[in-house]
């Protein structure tokens, strides 16, 4: 079973009783004291100093989410290397009692946050030269580990003094090097877009700049031809030419992938296609889309149920993360 994001807010504020090892863990607040808190529609994150060191804790907030950390900790832990920042399993490490009263206790992960720059902050303090170099050199190192991150981006790196050290690497593989090779493209053309049009002629590489994009809070980047953005009325998406193609009227959106993307509204999270219809109602309390599998983990009330890539539900809604299953898709009623 898994803990409301709500449970684990109070466990930030109350480490002393509701982490097993964390105990004398302090979260880093905003400016009222709450421990700030991010998250995806895998993992809710906050940073916490402890024992001299910052760190991030994520807590696993479905099946495949967690299925994902138990197998990078485990190979993870057998890699000794300076490219990587310590990555923990911490078994049973929340607890907390149920809305029935009963104890229950659930794992998170513990993972180094190194003192250093994000990379948005070198981008303005490094000379590009220096950063792309530092691209370089993590992606030979973790071509030689036999190490794949699979969410490399910007928001997962950290500058420490003369390399990038990668975070949040849940979704790893192992013994598949390269298979980053793309998102390393992409960082190296934020780099070289940063650097302004004199970085770009003192590099051997075919590079066209792309039109930014303006009028947003916030801009994610261009997957399947669409850019998730956060307007005033909320998170939307628009075309590379910055034309409004869904409305921003999410609460928050993921980005497309395979042609799906995970949204939250007041009511729920919920799955749309390219066109912004609710393949998935947004109803439930997480959503968890998986593009390899084209399958969607749902959980509503505890518990969770499996759907297929049309929004048809597999399996009965389980509880303690078990999936029943039944011989036919059961529609969703698409709003």
């Amino acid at each position: 079973m898994t803990p409301s994001l709500h449970t684990f807010i109070q466990a930030l504020q109350t480490p002393e009783i509701a982490f097993a090892t964390l105990t004398d863990a302090r979260p880093v607040t905003e400016a009222g004291g709450i421990p700030q808190l991010t998250r995806t529609t895998r993992f809710a994150e906050a940073e916490i100093a402890w024992r001299g060191r910052r760190w991030l804790l994520s807590l696993p907030l479905s099946p495949a989410a967690l299925a994902s950390v138990e197998r990078t900790a485990s190979q993870a832990g057998r890699l000794n290397t300076e490219w990587l920042a310590e990555y923990r399993l911490l078994r049973g490490e929340l607890l907390w009692v149920d809305a029935e009263e009963h104890p229950q206790t659930c794992d998170l992960v513990l993972q180094h946050l190194p003192a250093g720059r994000s990379f948005a902050e070198a981008l303005l303090t490094e000379p590009a030269g220096r950063l792309l170099e530092g691209l370089d050199a993590l992606q030979s190192a973790l071509r030689e580990l036999g190490f794949s991150h699979n969410n490399l981006r910007a928001d997962n790196l950290r500058w420490i003094g003369s390399r990038f050290i990668p975070l949040r690497y849940h979704d790893a593989n192992f013994g598949t090097p390269d298979s980053d090779a793309g998102a390393f493209e992409t960082l190296r053309r934020q780099v070289r877009e940063a650097g302004g049009p004199m970085q770009v002629s003192d590099v051997a590489a075919d590079y066209i700049p792309q039109r930014r994009l303006t009028g947003h809070r916030w801009t994610s980047h261009v997957f399947e031809g669409l850019v998730c953005v956060e307007d005033e009325g909320g998170f939307g998406f628009v075309d590379t030419d910055n034309n409004p193609v869904i409305a921003s009227r999410f609460t928050w959106a993921g980005d497309f992938r395979e042609g799906r993307a995970e949204v939250e509204t007041p009511g729920g999270m919920g799955l749309i296609d390219r066109n912004g219809n609710y393949v998935i109602p947004p109803e439930y309390e997480i959503v968890d889309y998986s593009p390899t599998e084209s399958i969607v983990r749902v959980r509503q009330n505890g518990r969770w149920a499996e759907f297929d890539y049309l929004g048809q539900r597999l399996t009965e809604f389980g509880t303690n993360n078990e999936e029943t299953s039944i011989t036919e898709p059961v529609p969703v009623a698409v709003r």
